[in-house]
Protein backbone atom coordinates (compact mmCIF):
# COMPACT_ATOMS: atom_id res chain seq x y z
CA UNK A 1 0.00 0.00 0.00
CA UNK A 2 1.02 3.97 -0.51
CA UNK A 3 0.71 5.98 1.97
CA UNK A 4 -0.11 9.71 1.75
CA UNK A 5 2.06 10.44 5.16
CA UNK A 6 5.00 8.81 3.72
CA UNK A 7 4.76 10.55 0.21
CA UNK A 8 2.98 8.35 -0.80
CA UNK A 9 5.06 5.57 -1.05
CA UNK A 10 5.25 2.14 0.88
CA UNK A 11 5.59 2.21 5.05
CA UNK A 12 9.16 1.13 5.66
CA UNK A 13 8.98 -2.47 7.21
CA UNK A 14 10.83 -1.32 10.96
CA UNK A 15 8.08 1.18 10.97
CA UNK A 16 5.11 -1.05 10.80
CA UNK A 17 6.79 -3.72 13.24
CA UNK A 18 7.11 -1.29 15.79
CA UNK A 19 3.70 0.30 15.53
CA UNK A 20 2.45 -2.93 16.22
CA UNK A 21 4.60 -4.31 19.00
CA UNK A 22 5.40 -1.62 20.56
CA UNK A 23 3.50 2.03 20.01
CA UNK A 24 0.48 -0.45 20.43
CA UNK A 25 1.16 -1.57 23.56
CA UNK A 26 1.29 2.06 25.59
CA UNK A 27 -0.79 3.34 26.94
CA UNK A 28 -2.88 6.29 24.94
CA UNK A 29 -1.25 8.98 27.77
CA UNK A 30 2.31 7.61 27.34
CA UNK A 31 2.11 7.47 23.74
CA UNK A 32 0.46 11.48 23.31
CA UNK A 33 3.71 12.33 25.90
CA UNK A 34 6.31 10.75 24.10
CA UNK A 35 4.88 11.42 21.07
CA UNK A 36 4.86 15.47 22.24
CA UNK A 37 8.45 15.12 23.52
CA UNK A 38 9.53 13.45 20.36
CA UNK A 39 8.08 16.61 18.43
CA UNK A 40 9.39 19.30 20.91
CA UNK A 41 13.11 17.45 20.47
CA UNK A 42 12.20 17.77 16.35
CA UNK A 43 12.19 21.46 16.88
CA UNK A 44 15.63 21.99 18.92
CA UNK A 45 14.67 21.90 22.38
CA UNK A 46 16.14 19.50 24.78
CA UNK A 47 15.53 15.99 25.06
CA UNK A 48 14.02 14.94 28.25
CA UNK A 49 16.08 11.55 28.56
CA UNK A 50 14.74 10.79 32.26
CA UNK A 51 11.11 11.42 31.31
CA UNK A 52 11.39 9.17 27.96
CA UNK A 53 12.48 6.55 30.40
CA UNK A 54 9.52 6.83 32.61
CA UNK A 55 6.96 6.66 29.87
CA UNK A 56 8.83 3.97 27.79
CA UNK A 57 10.30 1.67 31.28
CA UNK A 58 7.89 -0.81 30.44
CA UNK A 59 9.74 -1.27 27.02
CA UNK A 60 12.96 -2.94 25.52
CA UNK A 61 16.23 -0.65 24.33
CA UNK A 62 14.60 2.05 26.88
CA UNK A 63 12.65 2.92 24.14
CA UNK A 64 14.81 4.22 21.58
CA UNK A 65 13.00 2.49 18.73
CA UNK A 66 9.66 3.99 19.71
CA UNK A 67 11.41 7.30 19.73
CA UNK A 68 13.03 6.86 16.31
CA UNK A 69 9.60 5.02 14.92
CA UNK A 70 7.50 8.44 16.42
CA UNK A 71 10.53 10.53 14.80
CA UNK A 72 10.35 9.35 11.69
CA UNK A 73 6.10 9.62 11.42
CA UNK A 74 6.10 12.94 12.57
CA UNK A 75 8.73 14.19 10.22
CA UNK A 76 7.47 12.53 7.68
CA UNK A 77 3.83 13.56 7.82
CA UNK A 78 5.32 17.20 7.86
CA UNK A 79 7.30 16.74 5.38
CA UNK A 80 4.41 15.96 3.01
CA UNK A 81 2.13 18.25 4.25
CA UNK A 82 -0.42 15.27 5.83
CA UNK A 83 -3.29 16.08 7.06
CA UNK A 84 -4.38 14.94 10.53
CA UNK A 85 -7.41 13.05 9.26
CA UNK A 86 -5.38 11.17 6.87
CA UNK A 87 -2.66 10.39 8.94
CA UNK A 88 -4.68 8.96 11.73
CA UNK A 89 -6.59 7.03 9.02
CA UNK A 90 -3.33 5.81 7.46
CA UNK A 91 -1.78 4.36 11.07
CA UNK A 92 -4.73 2.84 12.09
CA UNK A 93 -4.45 1.17 8.53
CA UNK A 94 -1.02 0.16 9.74
CA UNK A 95 -2.07 -1.22 12.76
CA UNK A 96 -2.31 1.94 15.27
CA UNK A 97 -5.37 1.34 17.61
CA UNK A 98 -8.27 4.15 16.98
CA UNK A 99 -7.57 6.10 20.08
CA UNK A 100 -3.47 5.92 19.68
CA UNK A 101 -4.12 7.23 16.35
CA UNK A 102 -5.70 10.56 17.75
CA UNK A 103 -3.49 10.83 20.80
CA UNK A 104 -0.88 11.14 17.61
CA UNK A 105 -2.98 13.30 15.60
CA UNK A 106 -3.43 15.77 18.35
CA UNK A 107 0.53 16.03 18.38
CA UNK A 108 0.73 16.27 14.75
CA UNK A 109 -1.65 19.45 14.90
CA UNK A 110 0.14 20.70 17.29
CA UNK A 111 3.85 20.81 16.13
CA UNK A 112 3.17 19.91 12.29
CA UNK A 113 3.68 23.64 11.31
CA UNK A 114 6.61 24.20 13.31
CA UNK A 115 8.22 20.62 12.73
CA UNK A 116 7.97 21.75 9.02
CA UNK A 117 9.87 24.76 9.50
CA UNK A 118 12.61 23.23 11.42
CA UNK A 119 13.17 20.74 8.42
CA UNK A 120 13.35 23.71 6.03
CA UNK A 121 15.62 25.65 7.92
CA UNK A 122 17.94 22.52 8.35
CA UNK A 123 17.47 21.18 5.02
CA UNK A 124 21.30 19.46 3.40
CA UNK A 125 22.48 20.19 7.22
CA UNK A 126 22.00 16.49 8.39
CA UNK A 127 25.33 15.04 8.30
CA UNK A 128 27.24 17.99 8.00
CA UNK A 129 31.24 18.32 8.53
CA UNK A 130 31.67 20.44 10.78
CA UNK A 131 36.15 20.38 11.10
CA UNK A 132 38.99 18.16 10.08
CA UNK A 133 41.53 18.02 12.13
CA UNK A 134 45.20 16.06 11.68
CA UNK A 135 45.62 14.10 14.97
CA UNK A 136 48.51 12.07 13.61
CA UNK A 137 50.93 11.15 16.85
CA UNK A 138 54.37 9.68 16.14
CA UNK A 139 54.29 5.72 17.31
CA UNK A 140 50.34 5.42 17.45
CA UNK A 141 49.56 6.54 13.41
CA UNK A 142 50.51 3.83 11.67
CA UNK A 143 53.26 4.94 8.61
CA UNK A 144 52.20 6.44 5.78
CA UNK A 145 48.55 7.37 7.42
CA UNK A 146 47.37 10.03 8.79
CA UNK A 147 44.96 10.39 11.74
CA UNK A 148 42.40 12.09 11.09
CA UNK A 149 39.43 13.69 13.34
CA UNK A 150 35.93 14.66 11.74
CA UNK A 151 33.12 16.34 13.56
CA UNK A 152 29.71 16.22 12.24
CA UNK A 153 26.81 18.13 12.92
CA UNK A 154 23.41 16.23 13.23
CA UNK A 155 24.63 13.01 12.19
CA UNK A 156 21.69 10.50 12.37
CA UNK A 157 22.19 8.19 15.30
CA UNK A 158 19.36 5.88 16.20
CA UNK A 159 16.95 8.08 14.19
CA UNK A 160 17.98 11.38 16.09
CA UNK A 161 20.24 13.79 14.98
CA UNK A 162 23.29 14.30 17.30
CA UNK A 163 26.76 15.87 17.18
CA UNK A 164 29.26 13.31 16.83
CA UNK A 165 33.10 12.61 16.44
CA UNK A 166 35.08 10.40 14.39
CA UNK A 167 38.41 9.24 14.32
CA UNK A 168 40.01 7.20 10.81
CA UNK A 169 43.22 6.42 9.91
CA UNK A 170 44.10 7.29 6.09
CA UNK A 171 46.91 6.69 3.52
CA UNK A 172 48.85 9.77 3.07
CA UNK A 173 48.59 8.92 -1.08
CA UNK A 174 44.79 8.57 -0.53
CA UNK A 175 44.33 11.59 1.14
CA UNK A 176 46.26 13.59 -1.49
CA UNK A 177 44.25 12.10 -3.97
CA UNK A 178 40.89 13.12 -2.01
CA UNK A 179 42.54 16.48 -1.58
CA UNK A 180 42.98 17.03 -5.68
CA UNK A 181 39.45 16.32 -5.87
CA UNK A 182 37.60 17.69 -3.41
CA UNK A 183 39.64 20.73 -5.20
CA UNK A 184 38.46 19.48 -9.19
CA UNK A 185 34.63 19.27 -7.86
CA UNK A 186 34.72 22.92 -5.79
CA UNK A 187 35.98 24.46 -9.05
CA UNK A 188 33.58 23.01 -10.90
CA UNK A 189 30.90 24.15 -8.92
CA UNK A 190 32.28 27.62 -8.98
CA UNK A 191 32.21 27.59 -12.54
CA UNK A 192 28.34 27.25 -11.88
CA UNK A 193 27.69 29.25 -9.33
CA UNK A 194 29.34 32.29 -11.34
CA UNK A 195 27.68 31.27 -14.74
CA UNK A 196 25.10 33.89 -15.84
CA UNK A 197 21.54 33.09 -16.03
CA UNK A 198 20.89 32.45 -19.87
Amino acid sequence: MKFRFCGEGDCPDWVLAEIISTLSNLSIENLEQLSDLVAQRICGQEFEEAKIKSLTSALTNEGKTAVACINFMLTSAARFSCTESIFGEEIQQLGLPKDHAAAMCRVLQKHSAAIRQTLISKAFKINELQSVRDISTPGQTPPNYATLELKISQELVDGLPKDTTHVLNIDRAQMKALLAELKLARDVMQKYENKPDS
